[in-house]
């Protein structure tokens, strides 16, 4: 019984090993997704930054160039949203991986507790036959001896 159960326990880590790589995965997607959403929100800042400095220095040469320089804030910014976007999109999906990898660690811990319980018995037993025999030895020593 205690192979079988420890054949289980081995498909129950391999489950759950299974279950913690995709939540990591999807975990780090997600926080890439941030982070460039991040970048693309201080490049967009900087791009404005650029713009008005641009803008104030007065040159008739960099008036078109400010307005180059906000359409590409503006762009910035809107790749950010979107990513923001995707990223809170995806969080469902790691709540989901998380709870996956967290009921396959119920899982595994509770095999591991009916194997160690299995132990238990089988050793239990095990000390019980031993002190038997030992009982069992001591009686015909002592049954022998009688007779002589």
């Amino acid at each position: 019984m205690s192979h079988r159960l420890a054949r289980v326990l081995s498909i129950r880590r391999v489950l759950e090993e299974i279950a913690k790589l995709d939540f990591e995965r999807k975990n780090a997607v997600v926080r890439q997704m941030e982070m460039s959403a991040e970048r693309q929100r201080e490049m967009a800042l900087a791009a404005r930054a650029d713009a008005l400095r641009t803008l104030s220095e007065g040159e008739i040469a960099g008036r078109g160039a400010w307005r180059m320089r906000i359409a590409d804030a503006e762009l910035l910014a809107r790749r950010a949203s979107g990513l923001r976007a995707l990223a809170e999109a995806g969080l469902p999906e790691v709540g989901a991986a998380r709870e996956e990898m967290m009921e396959r660690r119920t899982d595994r811990l509770q095999v591991e507790s009916l194997l160690a319980s299995a132990a238990r018995a089988e050793e239990k037993e095990e000390t019980r036959r031993e002190q038997n025999r030992i009982d069992d030895w001591f009686q015909s020593r002592s049954f022998s001896k009688d007779r002589d």
